[in-house]
């Protein structure tokens, strides 16, 4: 589970890095540590929901990502082109984290 993580979170970094570049406005900013821990966060939480068999992870995280971006929509740069598509990104590298870890690690 750990190396699937690993290597998958090596993949989403490139991923995400190319995805700024393209989608963020300019205002965004350079690398910031505390979006790269909060990343590997959500997707870990929705990994470890989805092994579990807890789907419903996905219905918790839309919400929390919906009001957190409601109570930051006035003094955030992010367009939401660029913040749907980064959440997206992030439900499907955990999805294809749970589907390894389900298939191949057996």
């Amino acid at each position: 589970m750990v190396v699937a993580l690993v290597i998958g979170e090596l993949v989403a970094g490139i991923t995400f890095h190319f995805l700024k570049k393209h989608l963020a406005p300019q205002q965004s900013g350079g690398f910031n540590r505390e979006s790269l821990l909060k990343g590997i966060l959500e997707r870990t939480t929705l990994l470890v929901g989805l092994l579990a068999g807890f789907p419903h992870v996905l219905t918790a995280y839309g919400a929390l990502k919906i009001s957190t971006r409601l109570t930051e929509e006035q003094k955030n740069h992010i367009s939401n082109t660029y913040f749907l598509v980064g959440n997206l990104f992030s439900i499907l590298f955990a999805m294809i984290y749970a589907w390894i870890i389900n298939n191949l690690g057996k």
